[in-house]
């Protein structure tokens, strides 16, 4: 189990359920950390484009790059509400810490000094910061996944081949 795993709990839920945090982890060297809330507007318009993201590295035509095995992205919610927290993870493909383990979320709140939402760090296995401005990185280069991929892990760079913008 990674020093991330044992920060983020046993457990994480997505839309499909729980599953283990060292099962949904495994074989990822890259993890986003997603401050963030529903009630939020920046989060609110930031959030689609990181689904999109997120999704697009599960396409066919983006195979070639390593970031769907190798990267993922955890929310970790500031919701006061249950019922929002679980509405919002509906709309999304990602991995969240539960929301009765709210604890989780202020101490990595506090360990990586988050000062507002939306914030999105990018984290190796170690829990050692790779991006701190992971947001203004992702928002400034949506349409390009390699340069993603190659700027938050830059010890395993994609493999040369066509050029990873989105269509």
């Amino acid at each position: 189990m990674t020093l991330l795993e044992k920060l983020l709990g046993n457990t994480l839920v997505s839309r499909r359920g729980e599953t283990s945090t060292q099962e949904a982890l495994a074989h990822k060297t890259v993890v986003g950390l997603y401050f963030t809330a529903s009630t939020c507007r920046p989060c609110r318009a930031f959030t689609p484009v990181l689904a999109t993201v997120h999704r697009n590295m599960t396409l066919n035509a983006y195979k070639s790059l390593t970031m769907k095995e190798q990267l993922d992205v955890v929310v970790l919610s500031i919701d006061r509400s249950p019922v929002a927290f679980h509405d919002s993870l509906l709309q999304t493909p990602f991995l969240a810490v539960p929301f009765q383990r709210r604890e989780v979320v202020q101490d990595l709140w506090k360990r990586y000094d988050v000062k507002k939402i939306p914030t999105l760090i990018f984290v190796d296995a170690n829990g050692d910061v790779v991006e701190r401005e992971g947001r203004r990185f992702v928002e400034d280069n949506y349409m390009d996944l390699r340069k993603i991929w190659d700027h938050v892990s830059p010890t395993f760079p994609s493999p040369p081949g066509p050029e990873a913008a989105m269509p």
